[in-house]
C-alpha cells in the first residue's frame, strides 16, 4: 500500500509533512476558498459540480450535470457489492447518487477539505455516512490497499493535475482485476 508521504513526481507532490505543491497545491488552494465553494455550489449547480449533458439550450446546469453522471453510470454494471473509488469528488453528488442508486459503497477521494466538509454534511442529511467515504486527499497519491476497489470514477478533475497521466497510473493497482474506469 502506498503512503500520502510518498512524492509523485515534482508537479503535484504530496510532501512528507501533507503539503501539497505545484499544480495540485494551487487546485486545492483555489477549491477551498470562499469564492469557488459559493460559485460552484450557488451558480454552478450544487451537488453536480460537472460539464452537463444538455437537453435544451435553456436547462439549468444541475439537470444537465445530473444527466452526464446517470450516463456514465448506466454504462456500468453496479451492484450493492460494488465498491467505487471517486477521484476528484467534490460536493460528492455522484457519489450519492451512485449510493443512493446502486447501493454501492464509495471512497470518494477529494483535496479540498471545504467541498469535503459539506460533502460530508450531505451524506449525513440522506443517512448515507455508512455508504460513503469522504477522504482528503490528492489523486495523485491514494492511500488504498491494492485491489480494493471495483470502478475507478472520476469528471471533470485530472484537469487539475500537473501530471494528467499521473491519476489513472495511481489508481491501477488499488483496481480489482476485471475493475471497470470511468472518467469525463
Amino acid at each position: 500500500m502506498r503512503t500520502t508521504e510518498e512524492p509523485v513526481g515534482p508537479i503535484g507532490s504530496v510532501t512528507a509533512d501533507g503539503e501539497y505543491s505545484g499544480a495540485v497545491g494551487t487546485a486545492r488552494d483555489y477549491y477551498n476558498s470562499a469564492d469557488a465553494d459559493a460559485f460552484y455550489w450557488s451558480v454552478w449547480g450544487g451537488e453536480d459540480i460537472h460539464i452537463g449533458i444538455y437537453d435544451r439550450p435553456d436547462e439549468p446546469i444541475a439537470e444537465a450535470s445530473r444527466r452526464t453522471v446517470a450516463r456514465m453510470a448506466g454504462q456500468l454494471d453496479l451492484t450493492e457489492s460494488s465498491v467505487v473509488l471517486d477521484l476528484g469528488a467534490g460536493f460528492g453528488g455522484s457519489a450519492r447518487y451512485l449510493a443512493e442508486t446502486y447501493g454501492c459503497r464509495v471512497m470518494a477521494l477529494n483535496l479540498s477539505e471545504v467541498e469535503n466538509e459539506r460533502h460530508r454534511a450531505l451524506n449525513a442529511e440522506r443517512g448515507l455516512t455508512e455508504a460513503i467515504e469522504v477522504m482528503d486527499g490528492s489523486f495523485e497519491s491514494i492511500p488504498l490497499p491494492d485491489d480494493s476497489v471495483d470502478v475507478v470514477w472520476s469528471q471533470d478533475a485530472f484537469l487539475h493535475s500537473g501530471n494528467r497521466a499521473r491519476p489513472l497510473e495511481e489508481a491501477a493497482p488499488w483496481r480489482k482485476p476485471g475493475a471497470r474506469r470511468r472518467t469525463a
